[in-house]
């Protein structure tokens, strides 16, 4: 399949995402249990940092709302589209299995260094099914995109991928973060010969967010710009 990749963007410039909070149990309690069975293991060093579990997410897209008028916009947007994105969504759950992972961005200095696929990483993560949000997912990219939220510069730098075959916007991988690295030494191969597979189950969906980087609500998970309780 072909993929339209756009370049990312300095994550600074975002202020915002959009976002499917995993904050209820049973689902946050399993991936804590996760992170610290992985962590309890292997007996990792401190570069290797666990995810706030009051924090677990799938992101579907970043959005840097830099004025009033954009913000309102965007919580229009959802006012506007609830019961179609609660459509989309009801009754759905995801599927999780088995752990991905990013390497560091290799830069001129180092572009012919050798490294293995689980050397020099910055994230390690949960694997996301994404058949239960792409649709959900190029639904709400297109109506931002409508309404000229994202500008040229955005839309360009924004971490998207346009699958050519179903012409769906989305993001390059849907994803749940368990661990971030900072100047990690470790070789993961051992950790992903046992958990690449590994079955996490089915995780329901009940909310769908526009999420404020930074700021963080009375249950710790970041503070909602707007929220769409699906069911």
């Amino acid at each position: 399949m072909k993929q339209r990749r756009f370049v990312q963007k300095n994550q600074a410039t975002f202020t915002h995402f959009v976002s499917v909070p995993l904050i209820l149990q049973p689902t946050q309690g399993k991936l804590q249990k996760l992170m610290e069975d992985i962590h309890k293991k292997y007996n990792y060093d401190q570069s290797m940092n666990q995810n706030n579990p009051f924090l677990f997410h799938i992101t579907i897209s970043m959005l840097g709302l830099s004025n009033q008028e954009k913000i309102n916009k965007a919580k229009q947007i959802f006012i506007d589209n609830e019961q179609t994105i609660k459509n989309y969504l009801k009754n759905s759950s995801i599927r999780l299995k088995g752990l991905g992972c990013f390497q560091n961005r290799v830069n001129q200095q180092n572009k012919y260094y050798k490294r293995g696929p689980y050397e020099d990483l910055n994230i390690i993560y949960l694997n996301v099914d994404e058949t239960s949000l792409l649709p959900v997912s190029d639904f709400i990219i297109r109506q931002f995109l409508q309404a000229e939220i994202f500008d040229s510069d955005d839309l360009k730098s924004m971490n998207l991928i346009m699958d050519q075959q179903s012409k769906m916007f989305r993001a390059e991988k849907f994803h749940i973060t368990l661990f971030r690295l900072k100047d990690c030494k470790i070789n993961f191969q051992q950790l992903f010969d046992e958990y690449k597979d590994y079955e996490f189950g089915d995780a329901p969906i009940k909310y769908f967010d526009i999420s404020t980087r930074w700021q963080y609500d009375k249950d710790k998970f970041y503070q909602p710009l707007a929220r769409i309780l699906v069911d």
